[in-house]
């Protein structure tokens, strides 16, 4: 019966399943094969699938643990440079180095910044310079404490205007009138002197979505001097 199903096997091919199942209905079982020294056939490897109903306790994976997620560690907001900015229209004491006449003590201080309408530049301005932009005129008074007499100030020049701690507005200089931004400087005749004070304005264009943050005016060693613009 062994070679007569190890013929079979051999010439026809039928899937491993059922020729074990033709070999168990054909010859039964067969106890000489052990007793001979013949060694079984091995069955056909099967993936088998436990269902964790069926599964005794010793067998059956562990659990696995809850976990709960950290919460997420918040990025320290680095302090801001003017974080001690002034008020606005508060004043500060500063220091003007002119090469000629030498340092001049001045006390310092933004009267107004006021947010205009780019329309406003529109003869001075090509379209290109004018897109996306809003005009900020910017007024400061300077005050001469000490110090020589200076010549035509113009202490404005050492003024910047920023939108955040790092970025500067544009600055505008017009060489022709615009009453919207005047400035009283004198002119001629006398030096401006210790007692005197003169008010400057000037522009800045910052984009139309970020607006102006700080006035800033940098000191001898331009060491900055800042006011919250609002």
């Amino acid at each position: 019966m062994r070679s007569a199903s190890a013929s079979a096997r051999r010439s026809v091919a039928v899937p491993a399943t059922a020729a074990l199942a033709l070999l168990l209905t054909a010859c039964g079982p067969d106890n000489s094969d052990t007793s001979a020294g013949a060694t079984p056939t091995a069955p056909t490897t099967s993936t088998a699938t436990v269902s964790p109903s069926t599964a005794s306790p010793s067998t059956a994976a562990p659990a696995l643990p809850t976990i709960t997620a950290a919460p997420p560690t918040a990025t320290p907001t680095a302090p801001s440079r003017f974080a001690d900015a002034l008020p606005p229209s508060a004043t500060a004491t500063g220091t003007f180095t002119d090469s000629a006449k030498g340092d001049i003590s001045l006390t310092i201080g933004p009267t107004s910044v006021v947010k205009g309408d780019i329309a406003d530049l529109a003869a001075f301005l090509k379209p290109e310079d004018m897109a996306g932009k809003t005009p900020y005129y910017v007024r400061v008074t300077y005050t001469h404490t000490g110090g020589n007499g200076i010549y035509e100030p113009y202490f404005n020049l050492r003024l910047r205007a920023l939108v955040s701690d790092t970025a500067q507005a544009r600055k505008v200089d017009l060489l022709s009138a615009f009453p919207k931004c005047e400035s009283d400087v004198p002119h001629g005749g006398k030096d401006f002197v210790k007692g005197q004070s003169n008010h400057e304005c000037a522009i800045y264009l910052a984009p139309a979505d970020k607006p102006l943050q700080y006035v800033v005016w940098l000191d001898k060693d331009n060491k900055p001097l800042a006011w919250k613009a609002s």
